[in-house]
């Protein structure tokens, strides 16, 4: 037998070990609109290349949850902390609100609770196959390789979910789908239209590493090997791909806890306050990436598709010199005042690159002139042609 054991999650175990939730825009209507949820599964703990986990550590799905025989406290999971990890999370999809498992392992009593409710039968009764195919793509949907709890919002066919999209979360990044209950098990992902915008850590197109699941098409896109929604929710997900009827799909957005840095296409430099200046008007340069903080920003949405970003080290905030629209006018740094040269957008260009406009100015792009390849050298605005020294890749650093 193989086993997978991966990187540890930030996760505890002890007590609610699932994390916390948001609730929907619409006052907790979650059937109707989609779901927010926090991620940050690190990994699959025990999950085994020849045998499902309905199979070994001492989980069942023939039995409830809340039996000896549906979770056993002396079983595999139960008997380590990421086994625990990957236990709440079983529990976070399966159950509602309001529920909770209770384990007794060695005279310490572990508490899941319930938060989505994909899988309310579970808790007493069998899990059939809708269930595990439930279950599956919520817990996929929560794997994170580096650990770190990002934001997401779920849609899927469930009523505990259900269809709808939220302005918070515009970027769609991929769908899960499978069952990872049956032998061997089957883990799957496929990309969705946004898979390399919003990039956050330990997610899709952020160079994942570990994850348990995988791409079963030739092609990249979900759209292209997935069935959509019926109407009128064609664009908010999936109900099928290929023999798989429960798909759970996942909008992000950039996270406003994480650090990230702005490199260009032609140069591979990065924007730089130049000097490390934390005073207002300080340019904005590339150089090599050198890890320091003031080559580091914060991202997060003012309003649909308008970002702020704000330097680490000076907490000042992206902005064009004077308001300017005209071809090379320079970048600066500027106290927030929420002005429309500190508004950016993102326009995808593929490969993971942006077209990356200022909000008075959309029909420009940051630029390095010239494609110089010099550190230290100004980035300017200029009318857009899709030259790659216009184009930039924004990177979430672990």
């Amino acid at each position: 037998m193989i086993v997978l054991l991966f990187i540890p999650s930030c996760l505890t175990s002890t007590g609610d070990g699932a994390g916390s939730i948001h609730e929907s825009e619409a006052g907790g209507k979650a059937a109707r609109n989609g779901l927010s949820s926090i991620n940050g599964l690190s990994s699959i703990n025990g999950l085994s290349s020849i045998n499902g986990l309905s199979s070994i550590n001492g989980l069942s799905s023939i039995n409830g949850l809340s039996s000896i025989n549906g979770l056993d406290p002396a079983g595999g999971l139960m008997a380590t902390s990421d086994g625990r990890t990957t236990a709440s999370y079983i529990v976070r999809c399966a159950l509602p609100a309001g529920h909770t498992i209770s384990k007794v392992r060695a005279g310490t009593t572990y508490t899941f609770s319930g938060k989505l409710g994909l899988a309310p039968e579970w808790e007493t009764a069998a899990c059939g196959k809708d269930c595990q195919e439930n279950v599956t793509a919520c817990v996929l949907a929560h794997v994170n390789t580096s650990g770190q709890h990002i934001s997401l919002w779920l849609d899927s066919d469930n009523p505990a979910l259900g269809w709808g999209q939220s302005t918070s979360y515009p970027y769609q990044e991929g769908s899960f789908f499978g069952n990872i209950f049956v032998s061997p098990p089957q883990a799957f992902y496929c990309n969705g239209k946004d898979w390399d915008q919003g990039l956050v850590p330990g997610r899709l197109g952020a160079g994942q590493a570990g994850a348990p699941y995988v791409n079963p098409s030739s092609t990249t896109y979900c759209k292209d090997a997935c069935t959509p929604a019926d109407s009128p929710h064609g664009a908010d997900g999936y109900k099928s791909c290929g023999s798989y009827k429960h798909i759970v799909t996942v909008w992000r957005n950039f996270d406003p806890a994480t650090q990230y840095k702005v490199c260009n296409r032609s140069t591979g430099k990065c924007l730089d306050v130049q000097g490390a200046s934390t005073t207002n008007s300080a340019l904005v340069v590339q150089y090599h990436y050198k890890g320091t903080s003031n080559q580091q920003w914060m991202i997060s949405q003012i309003s649909p598709k308008n970002y702020k970003f704000v330097n680490v080290n000076s907490g000042k905030a992206l902005d064009i010199v004077g308001q300017h629209d005209a071809d090379g006018t320079a970048l600066n740094q500027y106290d927030y005042r929420g002005t429309v040269n500190q508004m950016w957008s993102f326009t995808p260009t593929g490969d993971g690159y942006y077209k990356f406009s200022p909000g008075n100015n959309l029909d420009a792009s940051i630029t390095v002139p010239g494609a110089t390849s010099a550190d230290g050298a100004q980035v300017k605005e200029y009318t857009w042609t899709g030259d790659p020294a216009q184009q930039w890749v924004i990177t979430p650093l672990d």
